[in-house]
């Protein structure tokens, strides 16, 4: 039922959703009753009833279906397998989508689905380094930052992945190699992608802004390279670029797998940085770039629209729509002192702490859900580079209840303008 409700915890969304579903079925229960027979009143309810039993059929099918996928996950003797799992998981959330529309659901399923792959890819790379004599890795923890350390993972998640140890060991650096290797042939991280790596005393001097990169370590120049599977990274731990994407990694990040008390210690880290750095004037400065975002939709409501190349004439939903919104809210956020959770969970502690009006934080919800739905629907039609809208296939309800969004998205900006800029 979660997932046919879409629904989790005490979340917003849960009452306005499961209300809109009781609502709607009184209405039409009403407007039956008022017009028909005892006959035809019976027969309407049996077809409702019918009709709720297949979709509840439907449910029990998928679980079933996920329940196997997990179990294939688990079975899983190489990272290079669980590409086709993935694919299959994937088309399972489509066709879900598809037919509930529920943007939690997918979400909730996404985020969970995520971190089994990214923890079995991992139990791999540890596996492989033990059949090569490497012995186990020493204590680690995986983090990720991006749409999975915010709990909106949809079907082409954003990440970014951070890999901490506790010390300098040369287990470390052949456990980092088999573990980047790993993620790539699983299709966790592309294979231009890096991943970051370094001990909790690099990851606290970066986050002083003290030398973004760790020196890279001699034995990662070895005459004699690993086998495939684990080859050396090129280059080093890459570093992590200062500024907004520093500032998002911060706030965005959550534990996936290895060692809690270590990636504890990591979350900590970044929370007590933002706290520090949300009095300065370097965080003003960026949380006004935040807020001041171009949105689609322009003066006198026009869309801005693509002017060339494969999405020309289609709205960018993504660049100009959820980006300022998630934006906007994570700087609010910061500048509150809220640590961790999603934009859902920030709009809700906003709301709680009187920065959000109640029919602003409905609005931004509102906003967030619409959007969530169009990056959904254009990663369902394969577009995995961004989110793309074509006005023109908007229906009347449609235009106007994304006009809605994206004026609920403005009104976000004016008010964390009128909330920050003073204080900068």
């Amino acid at each position: 039922m979660a997932m046919l409700l879409g629904t989790k915890g005490d979340d917003i969304l849960k009452w306005r959703e499961s209300a809109r579903l009781v609502e709607g079925l009184k209405t039409r229960l009403t407007r039956k009753w008022g017009r028909s027979s005892a006959q035809q009143a019976q027969s309407f309810l049996e077809g409702m009833t019918e009709a709720l039993e297949a979709e509840l059929d439907y449910e029990s099918q998928l679980d079933a279906e996920l329940a196997a996928l997990h179990q294939a996950l688990s079975e899983t003797v190489a990272p290079a397998g669980l590409c086709a799992l993935a694919a299959r998981h994937g088309e399972l959330l489509s066709a879900h989508f598809s037919r509930r529309g529920s943007v939690l659901a997918l979400t909730g399923a996404g985020n969970a689905w995520h971190d089994l792959l990214v923890a079995r890819t991992t139990l791999l790379a540890e596996e492989r380094m033990l059949s090569l004599g490497q012995g186990p890795p020493p204590v680690y923890a995986l983090l990720v930052t991006g749409d999975r350390g915010r709990e909106e993972q949809t079907l082409y998640g954003k990440n970014r992945y951070l890999l901490l140890h506790q010390l300098d060991s040369e287990r470390f650096f052949l456990f980092t190699r088999q573990l980047a290797t790993a993620l790539k042939e699983a299709g966790v991280i592309a294979e231009e992608e890096g991943l970051w790596h370094g001990s909790l005393a690099d990851w606290r001097a970066l986050l002083k802004g003290a030398g973004a990169a760790r020196k890279r370590d001699p034995r990662e120049e070895m005459e004699n390279p690993l086998p495939p599977f684990a080859a050396p990274m090129k280059g080093g731990s890459p570093s992590m670029p200062e500024g907004q994407w520093r500032l998002e990694a911060m706030a965005d990040l959550c534990f996936v797998t290895g060692y809690e008390p270590l990636a504890d210690e990591v979350i900590n880290a970044a929370a007590s940085s933002l706290k520090e750095q949300r009095s300065r004037e370097a965080f003003f400065q960026l949380a006004r770039k935040a807020i001041h975002l171009p949105l689609a939709l322009g003066h006198f409501g026009r869309w801005r629209i693509e002017k060339s190349g494969e999405h020309k004439g289609e709205i960018d939903v993504e660049g100009l729509g959820l980006t300022p919104l998630v934006s906007a809210v994570r700087v609010l956020a910061i500048h509150m002192g809220v640590q961790g959770g999603g934009t859902l969970h920030r709009v809700r502690e906003l709301l709680y702490r009187g920065l959000f009006s109640v029919e602003l934080a409905e609005r931004v919800l509102e906003a967030l859900q619409c959007l969530m739905q169009l990056r959904i629907l254009s990663e369902i039609r394969g577009e995995a580079a961004g989110a793309y809208a074509n006005p023109e296939e908007f229906t009347q309800e449609q235009d106007e209840r994304i006009r809605a969004a994206f004026e609920a998205v403005l009104d976000l900006q004016k008010m964390a303008y009128q909330r920050m800029v003073g204080q900068g």
